[in-house]
């Protein structure tokens, strides 16, 4: 009897010991899952947290206020803030300019005053005037998105009033809103230089300020209509009341009188071409 129950006890215990290893392998496994499973959930509701948080701070990002964002091609774009504490374009120019950007002298005479209708601007130079919008204003009530030269720096103003009405803008691959300006704010002066294209169905260019910028980017002050131009083709510096044309290292090059050059100072009756894109450099009112 005691040899019968041995052998019964003794063959129970040979099944059962394999099962409760198994059950006890599985248990592991699947516990072992679990703490995966928990894992990829707590690391999918985090990304989702991130992911809303990230959209809420983008949409409620506080929009540019009152004040000047710095354009000028090929820096950085900076804000600037103004108040009523900001009474010329000193703290303005020093913001937003670096040492490599030449700009006007006697920022303290081109003056900002907070009125009720908006910012008005009072240029009080005697000899050099601020371009507003590509033309020389000695004064003027500055509208959201109006563009401002002085020199080598470019600065748009941004104002939370905006007028629409005003202008069209255009959003450009670099990020910049260029604005089209349907309104003059000052007329041409007399003998103003200019490009004078050799196809009369183009428009004469005036160039009004120290530095033109030529090519096909929208960035540019000069857009010639041909493929031949690079995106920053060239420009033209004024320098001590003379103008001198620059190639920047164009693929096709830059030509004055059939010849093609890297730097060369512009005189009256000079043919500037692009290929096939060709102008008249002139200094009188002549045709």
């Amino acid at each position: 009897m005691k040899l019968i129950t041995h052998t019964i006890i003794t063959g129970l215990l040979a099944i059962l010991i394999p099962f409760s290893t198994v059950y006890a392998e599985a248990a592991m496994v699947i516990q072992e899952n679990q703490f995966m499973v928990i894992y990829a959930v707590l690391a999918l509701i985090l990304a989702i947290i991130l992911f809303i948080r990230a959209k809420v701070r983008f949409n409620t990002k506080s929009e540019i206020g009152l004040g000047f964002l710095s354009i000028t091609p090929h820096r950085p774009q900076k804000f600037f803030p103004i108040d009523e504490t900001v009474q010329n374009m000193v703290p303005v120019v020093e913001a937003l300019a670096d040492d490599q950007t030449n700009v006007y002298s006697n920022l303290n005479k081109i003056t900002l005053s907070m009125k009720s209708n908006g910012v008005y601007l009072e240029d009080k130079n005697y000899k050099i005037s601020i371009l507003v919008n590509r033309r020389r204003s000695r004064r003027s009530f500055l509208n959201d998105g109006d563009i401002l030269d002085m020199g080598e720096l470019t600065i748009m103003f941004k104002s939370p009033d905006k007028r629409a009405s005003k202008f069209d803008a255009k959003d450009q691959p670099s990020g910049h809103i260029i604005p089209r300006a349907r309104r003059v704010n000052g007329k041409i002066i007399k003998n103003t230089p200019k490009l004078v294209p050799v196809e009369p169905r183009e428009k004469t260019y005036y160039i009004t300020k120290n530095l033109t910028l030529i090519g096909h980017s929208e960035m540019n002050d000069l857009i010639p209509k041909s493929k031949a131009v690079s995106p920053m083709h060239s420009r033209i510096e004024r320098i001590s009341g003379k103008y001198k044309l620059i190639d920047l290292s164009s693929p096709t090059g830059t030509f004055v009188n059939g010849r093609r050059i890297d730097t060369k100072i512009l005189r009256d009756g000079d043919e500037i071409s692009f290929e096939s894109v060709k102008y008249t450099f002139s200094m009188s009112d002549k045709a």
